[in-house]
């Protein structure tokens, strides 16, 4: 089998969006939220699931989407969920709102997967990035302890398990894919970045007619 084919996507879709004033998870790109062009863009991996604190507020595209247990909590909590419900051996997270995610970008984490490791996070800076990251279903008793302790912060999950960190730096992918957004500036240049990505693209695929 290979690697690729072991590893399911989990998007994290429960966050509150307080600075952006409104849900993430419904910004649009060009009439498509981000939530869709994420599942288009994942669409090779053989489970693509959501995490989401509401279910009902994401609408249909057709994707099983579980449900926060632990409310509050953050994104751990997320990640939790993911790999309690998946099927795959491995799920790469990512948050609903990095809408320039590529396939890429897992496909260089999973050719990482290895015995000796649990975790494969791509850092920036030095600085792990826990929604760039593939996470085995081994550290599922990890990630409750550290709920149960109150230790939330997903970079927490990194230090208590054997994790590979491949830098942004060096890894020849695109830094767009770390990019995400917070506020509605944020939103205004990924709006702008997304459509000249789009140009270039169209320009791209005429030129080789």
């Amino acid at each position: 089998m290979e690697t690729a084919e072991r590893v399911a996507v989990g998007i994290l879709a429960g966050g509150q969006s307080r600075r952006m004033g409104r849900d993430k998870a419904l910004l649009t790109f060009d009439g498509r939220t981000a939530l869709a062009i994420i599942a288009e863009e994942m669409r090779d991996f053989p489970e693509t699931l959501v995490s989401a604190a509401e279910p009902g507020r994401l609408g249909s595209l057709g994707l099983p989407v579980c449900r926060d247990e632990h409310k509050g909590i953050g994104p751990i909590e997320g990640i939790r969920r993911l790999l309690e419900t998946a099927k795959a051996e491995y799920v790469f997270v990512c948050a609903v709102d990095m809408a320039f995610i590529s396939r890429e970008a897992v496909r260089a984490l999973a050719r990482r997967i290895c015995p000796e490791c649990d975790c494969y996070v791509i850092t920036r800076g030095g600085v792990p990035e826990p929604m760039c990251a593939i996470y085995s279903r081994r550290v599922l008793p990890v990630i409750e302890r550290l709920i149960s302790q109150g230790r939330y912060r997903p970079r927490e999950i990194f230090r208590e398990c054997p994790t590979l960190s491949i830098p942004l730096e060096s890894s020849g992918l695109d830094a767009g894919i770390l990019m995400n957004i917070n506020t509605p500036e944020d939103y205004e240049k990924a709006l702008q970045a997304y459509r000249a990505r789009q140009e270039a693209l169209t320009t791209s695929q005429g030129s080789t007619m």
